[in-house]
């Protein structure tokens, strides 16, 4: 008999014994000392089914509520993932161990109540709780490997997120490098252009300072040249101011020859 029949048989159960306390509380009136400790167990008898059956319920919703769970952890990783998803998971674990707790709790009641029954009951109902006991920790441990195939995904989860982020931190720093290159060497040749234009420059007023030199030479000669026919033209000035004053030397005594020479005339 598994958790479920006992779930199924407990409302049977239950008329069952309310006849029994029927009929026990009618006969209870002339009933001798031995028919009131029969009365006692039968209630004990009954009392204990009803634990049981509570159990099973529980079980059997413990094992619906890992079954809900074990449909939110094959869509982890999917497509469906996300907070809504998340939050259904951390639900589910929260109402499963809150019945988990209580299916303890009354297994462990039903556990200290065998001590008070009669030993062919306690021996009946210590099947029951056996059987019940081990469906428990049956539906336990499927939900204790849920939780770790959970934990497994979500560490796998997030070991791909991180080698995703490190691609892309990887991608990201090659990409700043090649960056970094490219402006290097546009830098570089924008420095080799610019060192070109000042070495043309350079050339160029090398050369305006060569042809400055070359003109300051020219003046230089020129400065020469008429020095020294300056000192030709005052050469050729002097003799003509000599020869003038000769000529008028000569024209003074060219005049007193004619003078003379027309007084001699008048004298013969």
């Amino acid at each position: 008999m598994s958790f479920q029949d006992i779930g199924r048989k407990a409302p049977g159960l239950a008329s069952k014994t309310n006849g029994i306390v029927s009929s026990s509380t009618t006969s209870a009136i002339t009933a001798q000392p031995n028919d009131r400790g029969a009365t006692s167990s039968s209630s004990s008898s009954t009392s204990g089914r009803d634990s049981y059956a509570a159990a099973s319920q529980l079980i059997l919703q413990y094992q619906q509520n890992v079954g809900i769970l074990s449909n939110i952890v094959e869509k982890l990783g999917s497509e469906e993932d996300g907070p809504l998803l998340q939050k259904q998971f951390k639900v589910q674990i929260d109402v499963i161990h809150q019945l988990g707790n209580k299916i303890e709790t009354t297994l462990q009641q039903q556990q200290e109540s065998l001590q008070s029954m009669s030993r062919t009951e306690a021996s009946k109902n210590r099947a029951t709780h056996i059987k019940l006991t081990r469906d428990y920790h049956w539906v336990e441990t499927k939900f204790k490997n849920l939780q770790l195939e959970a934990k497994q995904i979500r560490s796998k989860i997030e070991a791909q997120r991180r080698a995703e982020l490190q691609d892309r931190e990887r991608r990201e720093f090659v990409e700043g490098i090649d960056a970094d290159n490219q402006r290097l060497q546009m830098q570089l040749q924008d420095d080799r252009v610019t060192e070109e234009i000042m070495r043309e420059r350079e050339e160029e007023v090398k050369k305006i300072n060569q042809g400055m030199h070359q003109v300051n030479e020219i003046y230089k000669d020129l400065a020469n040249i008429v020095s020294y026919q300056q000192d030709q033209v005052d050469e050729v000035e002097a003799h003509m101011e000599k020869a003038n004053k000769n000529a008028e030397s000569g024209l003074k005594q060219i005049e007193k020859a004619r003078v003379k020479q027309d007084q001699a005339c008048i004298i013969s």
